[in-house]
């Protein structure tokens, strides 16, 4: 089933991609698409959404129009910290984005590096050696990247969170795509991959 609040911004977007809209051609626009808002209710999330320099509203007689604003796209780590707490809470979110960062990059996570994903406390997980810490901090000055020489790094390898680990996937692509308005709302909870006959 279709949800609406959780695709509007999305579709709101989707529309608005080419050009400006006034919040009578939007509300058509949504309508057609299934969507059915209020345009009081319409006028206050663009208004939000402008407030968040997400939208620019400009004056064009004797409407509002909106368009997006190119606003500052998240990095890498700020992109895995928030869907790590879009899934998780607390501690769970901290190894989760430390898991994931891990998966991604192919090496331990320094903590400078885990707090740019919102982590604050020490996670509960493997420390590494000095070696293998020397080892990531030359990747990252060759990367241009200047890590503290006391800063430490970690490694979570708890396959358990394998399941967590695609999800969060999905949830950046879906980010990075604005393709929510795609994605059907129930989950599958089990997959059947028998191959033909009894």
């Amino acid at each position: 089933m279709f949800n609406p609040d959780r695709a509007l911004k999305d579709n709101i977007f989707d529309i608005l991609r080419n050009d400006g809209k006034s919040i009578s051609a939007l509300s058509r626009d949504l309508e057609e698409r299934g969507i059915s808002i209020h345009r009081l209710i319409l006028t206050g999330y663009l208004r939000a959404l402008t407030d968040c320099n997400y939208l620019k509203e400009k004056e064009v007689p004797p409407a509002k129009v909106y368009v997006p604003a190119k606003g500052k796209e998240k990095d890498i780590y700020e992109l895995i910290g928030e869907c790590s707490r879009n899934l998780a809470t607390g501690p769970d979110a901290d190894l989760l984005a430390l898991f994931t960062m891990n998966r991604l990059f192919h090496r331990p996570v320094f903590f400078e590096e885990l707090r740019k994903a919102g982590v604050r406390d020490m996670p509960q997980a493997k420390q590494v050696g000095i070696e293998e810490r020397q080892e990531a901090k030359k990747f990252l000055t060759r990367a241009g990247i200047k890590v503290m020489d006391m800063n430490l790094a970690y490694y979570n390898d708890d396959e358990a969170l394998t399941p967590r680990f695609e999800e969060i996937l999905s949830a950046m692509l879906c980010d990075l795509m604005s393709f929510s308005n795609l994605i059907r709302e129930t989950k599958q909870t089990k997959l059947d991959f028998t191959m033909g006959g009894p």
